[in-house]
């Protein structure tokens, strides 16, 4: 399942989409603010384009949306099995806390992950890698 030519692959490690080989992202920690989830235009081992197109990332914020959403319902659903009591007000103040926490990384998995939806596996020959 975590092999090299699938997705999840690609997104936990934040690897080129295209070849698993080549970073993503300029900086592998999401907390680098600064370099805040920022990609490079081609990839460093397969030398592929990661932006398809001007704005072609926007998408990734429906990833993120989706994130934050399983992010606050698992908090819910953990309350309530767990049985834990707590005013309202103070588990909004809890989650929302760990949502911020959380934010950097989520939207480096939003998107690593919109462009998995896009881009493909396909690994790189000896004459591909040496192409400029």
């Amino acid at each position: 399942m975590l092999k090299k030519g699938s997705k999840l692959y690609s997104i936990i490690h934040f690897k080129c989409p295209h070849c698993h080989e080549g970073e993503f992202f300029k900086s592998r920690n999401p907390y680098d603010f600064k370099h805040l989830s920022r990609s490079y235009e081609k990839c460093t081992k397969c030398n592929r384009r990661l932006y398809l197109e001007p704005g072609f990332y926007y998408g990734a914020m429906y990833v993120s949306y989706a994130l934050s959403v399983t992010h606050i319902v698992t908090f819910i659903l953990a309350k309530y099995i767990l049985g834990i009591k707590m005013e309202f007000v103070n588990f909004i103040i809890l989650v929302a806390s760990f949502l911020i926490l959380l934010t950097p990384l989520y939207y480096a998995l939003s998107k690593i992950t919109w462009a998995n939806f896009f881009l493909h596996y396909k690994p790189t020959t000896e004459n591909e890698k040496s192409e400029p």
